[in-house]
């Protein structure tokens, strides 16, 4: 009989997504397709990586899944139900458990609101927090990513570029979620701050269990961070695997392209990962 833990928190079954072919008074035009038949299931408590050059689809699964854009075809399912069978009640809920990490955290943020009513407007509107209980639940999420909970009364402008992904990430865990998308969440950042936000990330995980989708640029950090890994290309996926045969024994020709020098040596993983690490100690 299978258990809860044995059904995979998020299941992504025959994506497909398309743009375009739209039909005008003399034509039609042609459909780009951006994920084709894309299969992939992610575990409680895993972190999942989502690797390939710029343009294979990884952002638009990863917007798929959070429901800010639809599929074409296929369905996603959220532990065993497919979301587009979820009741008002249930997508709400999924809403709140399912949040995402963007890459540019000035762009995610209103410059002319300050960082904790931004954060605070969720549990308003949708969990009908009173103010106050609501800034009482902001101060808590800004401590739990190390900032001060005075940061709430600060505009976005007056915030680092690691302080905004801090207060992102505290936005996010405002509604207590189980599943986040992390698209390119450090790739912004310089190497220190790199550092602590993916040492923030890994803690956090380690708390709450957090399910994570990585999507990521950053090879090493992906070594590092994910527990397996699937690699795009052209809106498919062509290789998944643990993160240490992907990166020791990858098995396609695009993921051996892809990761080019760093499989150059013997063990390189290894390398990685120690590299990896002396970076994420840094704090």
């Amino acid at each position: 009989m299978m258990t809860k833990a044995d059904v995979p928190l998020v299941k992504v079954d025959h994506l497909i997504k398309s743009f375009g072919g739209k039909r005008s008074l003399f034509s039609k035009s042609k459909s780009i397709h951006a994920v084709k038949d894309v299969s992939l299931s992610i575990n409680r408590g895993e972190t999942f990586g989502l690797i390939g050059e710029s343009g294979s689809g990884k952002t638009t699964i990863g917007r798929m899944i959070m429901k800010l854009m639809d599929p074409t075809d296929g369905q996603i399912l959220y532990d065993g139900k497919s979301i587009s069978h979820f009741s008002k009640k249930e997508m709400k809920d999924y809403r709140s458990k399912v949040q995402i990490i963007f890459q540019d955290s000035g762009s995610a943020f209103n410059p002319r609101r300050p960082i904790g009513k931004q954060i605070a407007y969720p549990l308003i509107k949708n969990k009908k927090y009173s103010q106050d209980a609501a800034m009482k639940e902001v101060y808590h999420c800004l401590e739990m990513v190390g900032l001060r909970k005075d940061f709430a009364n600060r505009y976005p402008h007056q915030l680092s570029g690691g302080q905004r992904q801090r207060a992102g990430i505290a936005r996010a865990l405002v509604l207590h979620p189980e599943f986040l998308v992390l698209d390119e969440p450090v790739s912004a950042l310089d190497v220190s701050v790199k550092a602590q936000i993916v040492s923030l990330l890994e803690n956090l995980q380690k708390e709450f269990n957090f399910t994570y989708l990585f999507i990521a640029h950053n090879l090493d950090l992906v070594a590092y961070f994910c527990d397996r890994v699937a690699v795009m290309y052209k809106g498919e996926i062509v290789e998944v695997n643990t993160a240490q045969q992907i990166f020791r024994h990858p098995q396609n020709k695009v993921t051996k392209k892809l990761l080019g020098s760093i499989l150059t040596l013997d063990g390189s993983l290894n390398e990685i990962k120690s590299e990896a690490y002396e970076i994420n100690s840094i704090n």
